[in-house]
């Protein structure tokens, strides 16, 4: 029953690698420079400084951005900002958003106690452009999402 929903983590971790490859050629470049060339090139250092920054921002984005489903709960997070968490015996219902809704709106979840969570499609990037020219389909974490507490339901009777 383990499920992990990673859409934009590859695309972050392909994004990562590449700057780290453009900071390693770039420090080279600087460091022959200035060898060869003149000494003051050396300030241009800090480039590949700020390159390797962004891979590793990259890098952990990826691997944050994630809904995923366990057998005691299950746990959506975006880049940025702390983990949600919900446990399947605290919640009654998964409810699908209507027609028109929010585009980040994967969800919502009505719990024991009576309150609705709204589950945001956080592991999707805001800035990635397929997300920004049309809806995102929020079909396969809805069919996890129902189909995890269905899995809990039959497992608690």
């Amino acid at each position: 029953m383990n499920n992990v929903i990673r859409r934009e983590g590859n695309i972050s971790t392909f994004v990562g690698w590449m700057l780290v490859v453009m900071a390693i050629l770039a420090s080279i470049t600087v460091i022959l420079l200035a060898i060869f060339a003149e000494p003051f090139f050396l300030i241009f250092l800090f480039t590949p400084v700020i390159a390797l920054i962004g891979a590793w921002v990259n890098f952990h984005m990826g691997s944050r951005a994630r809904l995923e489903i366990t057998p005691e709960e299950f746990i959506w997070c975006g880049f940025t900002g702390r983990p949600h968490r919900i446990a399947w015996r605290d919640l009654d219902r998964i409810l699908l958003p209507a027609p028109g809704s929010r585009y980040r709106l994967a969800g919502a979840a009505r719990l024991r106690d009576g309150r609705i969570v709204e589950i945001d499609s956080l592991w999707l990037s805001p800035t990635n452009p397929a997300n920004i020219l049309s809806p995102p389909d929020h079909t396969e974490a809805q069919r996890a999402l129902i189909d995890g507490h269905k899995v809990y339901l039959a497992r608690r009777f």
